[in-house]
Protein backbone atom coordinates (compact mmCIF):
# COMPACT_ATOMS: atom_id res chain seq x y z
CA UNK A 1 0.00 0.00 0.00
CA UNK A 2 1.50 3.17 -0.98
CA UNK A 3 2.22 5.44 1.58
CA UNK A 4 1.75 8.73 0.19
CA UNK A 5 -2.23 9.69 -0.51
CA UNK A 6 -3.32 10.40 -3.39
CA UNK A 7 -6.32 12.49 -2.82
CA UNK A 8 -6.25 16.18 -1.35
CA UNK A 9 -8.36 17.54 1.32
CA UNK A 10 -10.68 20.71 0.94
CA UNK A 11 -8.51 23.99 1.28
CA UNK A 12 -11.31 26.77 1.25
CA UNK A 13 -15.63 27.01 1.66
CA UNK A 14 -16.98 25.24 -0.94
CA UNK A 15 -14.69 23.20 -1.93
CA UNK A 16 -16.07 19.20 -2.18
CA UNK A 17 -14.40 16.15 -2.63
CA UNK A 18 -15.80 12.33 -3.26
CA UNK A 19 -14.16 9.60 -1.77
CA UNK A 20 -15.16 5.77 -2.51
CA UNK A 21 -16.13 3.11 -2.78
CA UNK A 22 -15.67 2.19 0.84
CA UNK A 23 -17.42 -0.55 2.24
CA UNK A 24 -17.38 -1.96 5.68
CA UNK A 25 -14.50 -0.34 8.17
CA UNK A 26 -13.12 1.29 5.49
CA UNK A 27 -15.00 4.45 5.62
CA UNK A 28 -13.52 4.41 9.32
CA UNK A 29 -10.12 4.61 8.50
CA UNK A 30 -10.37 6.98 5.90
CA UNK A 31 -12.26 9.32 8.13
CA UNK A 32 -10.03 8.51 10.89
CA UNK A 33 -6.81 9.45 8.02
CA UNK A 34 -8.91 12.84 7.24
CA UNK A 35 -8.53 13.77 11.20
CA UNK A 36 -4.67 12.93 11.35
CA UNK A 37 -3.94 15.11 8.33
CA UNK A 38 -6.70 18.21 8.84
CA UNK A 39 -5.37 20.68 11.08
CA UNK A 40 -8.90 21.40 12.69
CA UNK A 41 -11.75 19.84 14.07
CA UNK A 42 -13.93 16.92 11.61
CA UNK A 43 -17.62 16.99 11.48
CA UNK A 44 -18.98 13.31 10.33
CA UNK A 45 -22.40 13.65 9.51
CA UNK A 46 -24.12 9.57 9.64
CA UNK A 47 -27.79 8.76 8.62
CA UNK A 48 -28.59 7.62 11.63
CA UNK A 49 -27.52 6.80 15.42
CA UNK A 50 -26.90 3.37 14.45
CA UNK A 51 -24.30 4.18 12.02
CA UNK A 52 -23.29 7.15 14.07
CA UNK A 53 -22.46 4.61 17.19
CA UNK A 54 -20.54 2.18 15.03
CA UNK A 55 -18.16 4.60 13.56
CA UNK A 56 -17.76 6.36 16.69
CA UNK A 57 -16.41 2.32 17.92
CA UNK A 58 -14.17 2.14 14.81
CA UNK A 59 -12.68 5.15 14.20
CA UNK A 60 -11.43 5.60 17.72
CA UNK A 61 -9.57 2.31 17.48
CA UNK A 62 -7.93 3.86 14.47
CA UNK A 63 -7.01 7.60 15.65
CA UNK A 64 -5.28 8.98 19.25
CA UNK A 65 -7.15 12.13 18.40
CA UNK A 66 -10.45 12.90 20.24
CA UNK A 67 -13.92 11.28 19.15
CA UNK A 68 -17.05 12.50 19.65
CA UNK A 69 -20.38 12.05 19.72
CA UNK A 70 -23.56 14.29 19.99
CA UNK A 71 -26.11 11.98 21.43
CA UNK A 72 -29.80 12.01 20.14
CA UNK A 73 -32.54 13.15 22.70
CA UNK A 74 -34.06 9.42 21.58
CA UNK A 75 -37.59 10.55 22.14
CA UNK A 76 -40.06 11.14 18.68
CA UNK A 77 -40.19 14.95 17.85
CA UNK A 78 -42.85 16.88 19.80
CA UNK A 79 -42.94 14.02 22.21
CA UNK A 80 -44.47 13.52 25.53
CA UNK A 81 -41.64 11.84 27.48
CA UNK A 82 -38.47 13.49 28.34
CA UNK A 83 -34.77 12.10 27.50
CA UNK A 84 -33.18 10.04 29.68
CA UNK A 85 -30.88 12.43 32.43
CA UNK A 86 -27.53 10.68 31.05
CA UNK A 87 -28.49 11.81 27.31
CA UNK A 88 -28.84 15.31 28.52
CA UNK A 89 -26.06 15.03 30.36
CA UNK A 90 -23.91 13.67 27.41
CA UNK A 91 -25.17 16.24 25.19
CA UNK A 92 -24.11 19.23 27.69
CA UNK A 93 -20.92 18.41 27.99
CA UNK A 94 -20.48 18.00 24.33
CA UNK A 95 -21.84 20.91 23.42
CA UNK A 96 -19.92 22.63 25.87
CA UNK A 97 -16.51 21.50 24.32
CA UNK A 98 -17.15 22.20 21.01
CA UNK A 99 -16.15 25.51 20.17
CA UNK A 100 -12.71 24.89 21.89
CA UNK A 101 -12.16 21.82 19.88
CA UNK A 102 -8.95 21.80 18.18
CA UNK A 103 -8.66 18.41 16.80
CA UNK A 104 -10.18 15.60 16.40
CA UNK A 105 -14.29 14.22 15.37
CA UNK A 106 -17.76 15.29 16.06
CA UNK A 107 -19.89 11.95 15.19
CA UNK A 108 -23.44 13.42 14.63
CA UNK A 109 -26.84 11.57 13.04
CA UNK A 110 -28.06 13.87 10.38
CA UNK A 111 -31.78 13.84 12.50
CA UNK A 112 -29.72 15.22 15.29
CA UNK A 113 -28.05 18.23 13.12
CA UNK A 114 -31.47 19.08 11.87
CA UNK A 115 -32.39 20.05 15.60
CA UNK A 116 -31.13 23.31 16.85
CA UNK A 117 -29.63 23.86 20.22
CA UNK A 118 -29.44 26.08 22.97
CA UNK A 119 -26.93 28.94 22.32
CA UNK A 120 -23.43 28.51 23.50
CA UNK A 121 -23.54 31.47 25.54
CA UNK A 122 -25.88 29.85 27.87
CA UNK A 123 -23.83 27.40 29.11
CA UNK A 124 -20.89 28.90 28.88
CA UNK A 125 -22.68 31.83 31.57
CA UNK A 126 -24.31 29.30 33.60
CA UNK A 127 -21.19 26.48 33.74
CA UNK A 128 -19.95 27.09 37.78
CA UNK A 129 -16.27 25.86 38.69
CA UNK A 130 -15.94 24.92 42.67
CA UNK A 131 -12.51 24.08 43.73
CA UNK A 132 -10.79 22.72 46.87
CA UNK A 133 -10.81 26.09 49.61
CA UNK A 134 -13.20 27.87 47.71
CA UNK A 135 -15.40 30.45 50.13
CA UNK A 136 -18.91 29.22 49.53
CA UNK A 137 -22.05 29.46 51.01
CA UNK A 138 -24.14 26.26 51.43
CA UNK A 139 -27.41 28.04 51.18
CA UNK A 140 -26.05 29.89 48.62
CA UNK A 141 -24.77 27.09 46.30
CA UNK A 142 -28.21 25.08 47.26
CA UNK A 143 -30.08 28.13 45.11
CA UNK A 144 -27.62 28.03 42.27
CA UNK A 145 -28.43 24.21 42.10
CA UNK A 146 -31.85 24.78 42.14
CA UNK A 147 -31.92 27.41 39.93
CA UNK A 148 -29.87 25.86 37.33
CA UNK A 149 -32.36 23.19 37.60
CA UNK A 150 -31.35 20.39 39.86
CA UNK A 151 -32.96 18.00 41.79
CA UNK A 152 -33.30 18.19 45.55
CA UNK A 153 -33.28 14.06 46.68
CA UNK A 154 -32.60 12.13 49.77
CA UNK A 155 -29.51 10.20 48.07
CA UNK A 156 -27.83 10.99 44.61
CA UNK A 157 -28.18 8.35 41.96
CA UNK A 158 -28.54 10.06 38.30
CA UNK A 159 -27.18 13.23 37.00
CA UNK A 160 -28.92 16.43 37.71
CA UNK A 161 -29.77 15.49 41.31
CA UNK A 162 -28.40 16.67 44.50
CA UNK A 163 -28.62 15.79 48.49
CA UNK A 164 -27.75 17.32 51.80
CA UNK A 165 -26.78 15.90 55.24
CA UNK A 166 -25.34 18.10 57.80
CA UNK A 167 -21.53 19.18 56.31
CA UNK A 168 -22.00 17.10 53.38
CA UNK A 169 -23.44 17.60 49.52
CA UNK A 170 -23.60 15.47 47.27
CA UNK A 171 -23.97 16.36 43.35
CA UNK A 172 -24.07 14.25 39.94
CA UNK A 173 -23.39 17.78 37.68
CA UNK A 174 -24.45 17.04 34.09
CA UNK A 175 -21.71 15.95 32.30
CA UNK A 176 -19.68 14.32 34.80
CA UNK A 177 -18.76 10.31 34.80
CA UNK A 178 -19.45 10.32 38.23
CA UNK A 179 -20.55 12.41 41.46
CA UNK A 180 -18.62 14.51 43.61
CA UNK A 181 -19.23 14.80 47.83
CA UNK A 182 -18.43 17.65 48.93
CA UNK A 183 -17.28 18.50 52.38
CA UNK A 184 -17.99 22.09 54.14
CA UNK A 185 -16.28 23.59 57.04
CA UNK A 186 -17.97 26.63 57.74
CA UNK A 187 -18.53 28.81 54.18
CA UNK A 188 -15.47 26.47 52.75
CA UNK A 189 -15.10 23.78 50.68
CA UNK A 190 -12.85 21.52 52.90
CA UNK A 191 -12.71 18.79 50.76
CA UNK A 192 -13.73 17.36 47.09
CA UNK A 193 -13.83 13.95 46.27
CA UNK A 194 -15.28 10.92 44.17
CA UNK A 195 -18.26 9.06 44.97
CA UNK A 196 -19.92 5.86 43.65
CA UNK A 197 -23.51 6.07 43.41
CA UNK A 198 -24.44 2.66 43.64
CA UNK A 199 -22.60 2.00 46.95
CA UNK A 200 -22.23 5.70 48.15
CA UNK A 201 -18.38 4.99 48.96
CA UNK A 202 -16.47 7.61 48.75
CA UNK A 203 -13.55 7.55 46.43
CA UNK A 204 -10.39 9.63 45.24
CA UNK A 205 -10.41 13.58 45.98
CA UNK A 206 -9.75 16.09 43.71
CA UNK A 207 -8.94 19.81 43.12
CA UNK A 208 -12.02 21.43 41.50
CA UNK A 209 -15.07 20.45 39.62
CA UNK A 210 -17.04 21.75 36.52
CA UNK A 211 -20.99 22.32 36.91
CA UNK A 212 -23.03 22.62 33.96
CA UNK A 213 -26.74 23.70 33.71
CA UNK A 214 -29.35 20.65 34.32
CA UNK A 215 -31.28 21.07 30.98
CA UNK A 216 -30.63 22.40 27.50
CA UNK A 217 -32.51 25.60 28.82
CA UNK A 218 -32.58 28.04 32.14
CA UNK A 219 -35.34 27.22 34.54
CA UNK A 220 -34.69 30.70 36.41
CA UNK A 221 -37.39 33.21 37.52
CA UNK A 222 -36.80 35.31 34.51
CA UNK A 223 -37.16 31.97 31.78
CA UNK A 224 -39.94 30.83 33.06
CA UNK A 225 -41.35 34.31 33.04
CA UNK A 226 -40.27 34.81 29.48
CA UNK A 227 -42.18 30.95 28.73
CA UNK A 228 -44.77 32.62 29.81
CA UNK A 229 -44.60 35.75 27.88
CA UNK A 230 -43.60 34.05 24.62
CA UNK A 231 -46.58 31.40 25.27
CA UNK A 232 -49.34 34.31 25.76
CA UNK A 233 -48.40 35.89 22.42
CA UNK A 234 -47.99 32.49 20.35
CA UNK A 235 -50.69 30.33 21.75
CA UNK A 236 -54.30 29.71 24.13
CA UNK A 237 -53.70 29.47 27.94
CA UNK A 238 -55.61 27.01 29.10
CA UNK A 239 -56.95 26.75 32.33
CA UNK A 240 -56.28 23.10 33.04
CA UNK A 241 -53.67 22.29 36.15
CA UNK A 242 -52.21 19.27 33.52
CA UNK A 243 -51.82 21.95 30.85
CA UNK A 244 -47.88 22.81 30.08
CA UNK A 245 -48.14 26.85 30.45
CA UNK A 246 -49.53 26.17 34.47
CA UNK A 247 -47.27 23.39 34.89
CA UNK A 248 -44.15 25.46 33.69
CA UNK A 249 -46.01 28.59 35.44
CA UNK A 250 -45.60 26.53 39.47
CA UNK A 251 -42.12 26.13 38.34
CA UNK A 252 -42.66 22.04 37.33
CA UNK A 253 -41.40 20.61 34.15
CA UNK A 254 -43.67 19.00 32.49
CA UNK A 255 -42.24 15.16 30.82
CA UNK A 256 -41.51 16.30 26.91
CA UNK A 257 -40.25 19.84 28.11
CA UNK A 258 -37.53 19.76 25.89
CA UNK A 259 -39.68 20.31 22.66
CA UNK A 260 -40.89 24.21 24.42
CA UNK A 261 -37.43 25.17 24.95
CA UNK A 262 -37.27 27.63 22.56
CA UNK A 263 -39.59 29.72 24.37
CA UNK A 264 -37.03 29.67 27.34
CA UNK A 265 -34.41 31.84 24.92
CA UNK A 266 -35.40 35.48 23.65
CA UNK A 267 -33.78 34.77 20.83
CA UNK A 268 -33.81 31.65 17.89
CA UNK A 269 -32.31 28.94 18.72
CA UNK A 270 -28.99 28.77 16.73
CA UNK A 271 -28.53 25.52 14.80
CA UNK A 272 -25.29 23.18 15.30
CA UNK A 273 -23.46 24.70 12.37
CA UNK A 274 -22.93 27.90 14.89
CA UNK A 275 -20.82 25.63 17.39
CA UNK A 276 -18.45 24.91 14.43
CA UNK A 277 -15.27 26.63 14.83
CA UNK A 278 -14.57 28.50 11.63
CA UNK A 279 -11.32 25.43 10.13
CA UNK A 280 -14.10 22.80 10.46
CA UNK A 281 -14.19 19.82 7.74
CA UNK A 282 -17.22 18.22 7.16
CA UNK A 283 -17.64 14.99 5.81
CA UNK A 284 -20.97 13.38 4.36
CA UNK A 285 -21.43 9.74 4.07
CA UNK A 286 -23.88 9.56 1.77
CA UNK A 287 -27.45 8.45 1.67
CA UNK A 288 -28.40 11.31 4.27
CA UNK A 289 -30.79 13.12 2.01
CA UNK A 290 -33.22 9.93 2.25
CA UNK A 291 -32.15 10.18 5.70
CA UNK A 292 -33.53 13.54 6.15
CA UNK A 293 -36.01 13.53 4.40
CA UNK A 294 -37.57 10.86 6.45
CA UNK A 295 -37.08 12.59 9.50
CA UNK A 296 -38.31 16.23 8.01
CA UNK A 297 -41.82 13.86 7.03
CA UNK A 298 -41.97 12.02 10.77
CA UNK A 299 -41.98 15.68 12.45
CA UNK A 300 -43.87 17.37 10.13
CA UNK A 301 -46.87 14.59 10.55
CA UNK A 302 -46.54 14.27 14.91
CA UNK A 303 -46.51 18.07 14.04
CA UNK A 304 -49.84 18.03 12.88
CA UNK A 305 -51.11 15.31 14.84
CA UNK A 306 -49.97 16.79 18.25
CA UNK A 307 -52.75 19.60 16.78
CA UNK A 308 -55.59 17.29 18.30
CA UNK A 309 -54.26 17.24 21.80
CA UNK A 310 -55.97 19.69 24.17
CA UNK A 311 -53.01 19.81 26.42
CA UNK A 312 -50.24 20.14 23.55
CA UNK A 313 -51.60 22.01 21.01
CA UNK A 314 -49.94 24.02 18.01
CA UNK A 315 -51.20 27.30 17.06
CA UNK A 316 -47.62 27.77 14.62
CA UNK A 317 -48.39 27.17 10.79
CA UNK A 318 -44.77 25.01 11.08
CA UNK A 319 -42.85 23.06 13.42
CA UNK A 320 -40.25 25.17 15.75
CA UNK A 321 -37.00 23.98 16.49
CA UNK A 322 -35.56 22.23 13.48
CA UNK A 323 -33.58 23.12 10.86
CA UNK A 324 -34.04 21.32 7.56
CA UNK A 325 -31.90 20.09 5.24
CA UNK A 326 -32.57 22.08 2.27
CA UNK A 327 -30.92 24.97 4.49
CA UNK A 328 -27.98 23.40 5.24
CA UNK A 329 -25.75 25.08 2.57
CA UNK A 330 -26.47 28.29 3.59
CA UNK A 331 -25.91 27.81 7.23
CA UNK A 332 -22.44 26.27 5.87
CA UNK A 333 -21.78 29.14 3.81
CA UNK A 334 -21.99 31.56 6.61
CA UNK A 335 -18.73 30.11 7.86
CA UNK A 336 -16.54 32.29 5.75
CA UNK A 337 -13.37 29.94 6.24
CA UNK A 338 -14.90 26.85 6.69
CA UNK A 339 -13.75 23.82 4.83
CA UNK A 340 -16.53 21.70 3.29
CA UNK A 341 -17.86 19.20 2.87
CA UNK A 342 -15.62 15.80 2.60
CA UNK A 343 -18.21 13.47 0.71
CA UNK A 344 -17.98 9.77 0.83
CA UNK A 345 -19.79 8.61 -2.12
CA UNK A 346 -19.11 5.36 -4.24
CA UNK A 347 -16.20 6.71 -6.78
CA UNK A 348 -13.73 4.26 -7.87
CA UNK A 349 -11.70 3.08 -4.98
CA UNK A 350 -8.98 4.76 -3.68
CA UNK A 351 -6.01 4.32 -1.78
CA UNK A 352 -5.82 4.47 1.92
CA UNK A 353 -2.82 5.44 3.82
CA UNK A 354 -3.21 2.82 6.97
CA UNK A 355 0.26 2.57 8.35
CA UNK A 356 -0.26 5.12 11.20
CA UNK A 357 -3.68 3.65 11.58
CA UNK A 358 -2.50 0.22 11.73
CA UNK A 359 0.06 1.53 14.67
CA UNK A 360 -2.90 2.70 16.39
CA UNK A 361 -4.81 -0.37 16.02
CA UNK A 362 -2.31 -2.68 17.35
CA UNK A 363 -1.70 -0.27 20.25
CA UNK A 364 -5.22 -0.75 21.13
CA UNK A 365 -6.02 -4.07 20.13
CA UNK A 366 -2.94 -5.09 22.33
CA UNK A 367 -4.90 -3.45 25.59
CA UNK A 368 -8.63 -5.25 24.48
CA UNK A 369 -7.92 -8.32 23.33
CA UNK A 370 -12.05 -8.94 22.75
CA UNK A 371 -11.14 -6.16 19.86
CA UNK A 372 -11.82 -8.66 16.74
CA UNK A 373 -11.51 -6.34 13.83
CA UNK A 374 -8.41 -6.47 11.45
CA UNK A 375 -6.70 -4.58 8.59
CA UNK A 376 -3.68 -5.38 6.27
CA UNK A 377 -1.70 -3.95 3.10
CA UNK A 378 -4.27 -4.79 0.95
CA UNK A 379 -7.49 -4.47 2.20
CA UNK A 380 -9.64 -3.59 5.21
CA UNK A 381 -11.95 -6.21 7.14
CA UNK A 382 -14.32 -7.26 9.38
CA UNK A 383 -14.01 -10.52 11.23
CA UNK A 384 -16.79 -12.09 13.75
Amino acid sequence: MPEKQRYTLPTKAGDQRQLGELTGAACATLVAEIVERHAGPVVLIAPDMQNALRLHDEIRQFTDQMVMNLADWETLPYDSFSPHQEIISSRLSTLYQLPSMQRGVLIVPVNTLMQRVCPHSYLHGHALVMKKGQRLSRDALRAQLDSAGYRHVDQVMEHGEYATRGALLDLFPMGSEQPYRLDFFDDEIDSLRLFDADTQRTLEEVEAINLLPAHEFPTDKTAIELFRSQWRDTFEVKRDAEHIYQQVSKGTLPAGIEYWQPLFFSEPLPPLFSYFPANTLVVNTGSLETSAERFQADTLARFENRGVDPMRRFCRRKPFGYEWMSSFPSLNAGLASSLRPTICRKKPPIPISVSRNYQIWLSRRSKNRRWTRYVNSSNLSTAR
